[in-house]
């Protein structure tokens, strides 16, 4: 094993609350990244809807890992300081004992939890369900003003004449109908 691997799991052994914290971040990248994968090896999604589902999907994935950063860390963080601070304390244990800190692990895990619940549960559907929208209404004009055709108010071209195709101006279009016993 690599000195880095070492480095991590030493670090990480006595603090359940970062291990907690780094997988499932780890969790959320690698979710993120086989959704967006599938995506593109995916044959049966069009390339139109790939073009707006993988852009999605990575947002998705940066919201969901953001959030989850941005709420659990400083939790954790916020937690630790308020226990030391004594603001949350445990009745019988006094500090710098080995009980008063498992009960601080404790607490900073029950703070990653909370944290994740918070923040993948409740806030990232929000802001996730918020961005999406922003984003396919972006999407939905880009198409309405791609497709918007430009129309020459003298061309017709559903109502021509028989013979030499040439278009009717408006001007003509009740004789037109009138001639040939057309009805609308």
């Amino acid at each position: 094993m690599t000195n880095f691997g070492k480095k991590i799991i030493t670090n990480l052994a006595g603090d359940n609350a970062k291990f907690l914290f780094l997988t499932a971040a780890i969790g959320w990248f690698l979710a993120s990244a086989a959704q967006t994968f599938g995506i593109v090896v995916n044959k049966k999604i069009d390339k139109e809807d790939k073009n707006f589902l993988i852009p999605q999907e990575i947002c998705d994935g940066l919201v969901n890992i953001g959030l989850y950063t941005v709420i659990t860390a400083p939790l954790i963080k916020q937690t630790e300081k308020l226990i030391d601070k004594g603001i949350i304390s445990f009745k019988n244990i006094q500090k710098n004992t080995p009980e008063f800190d498992n009960l601080k692990n404790g607490a900073r895990v029950v703070a990653s939890l909370v944290g994740a619940v918070l923040s993948c549960n409740i806030l990232t559907p929000i802001v996730r369900n918020k961005l999406s929208g922003i984003a396919q209404r972006n999407t939905l004009h880009q198409k309405v003003q791609i497709s918007e055709p430009n129309y020459d108010p003298n061309y017709q071209p559903f109502f021509q004449k028989n013979m030499n195709k040439m278009p009717l101006k408006m001007n003509n279009y009740i004789a037109f109908t009138k001639n040939h016993g057309l009805k609308i």
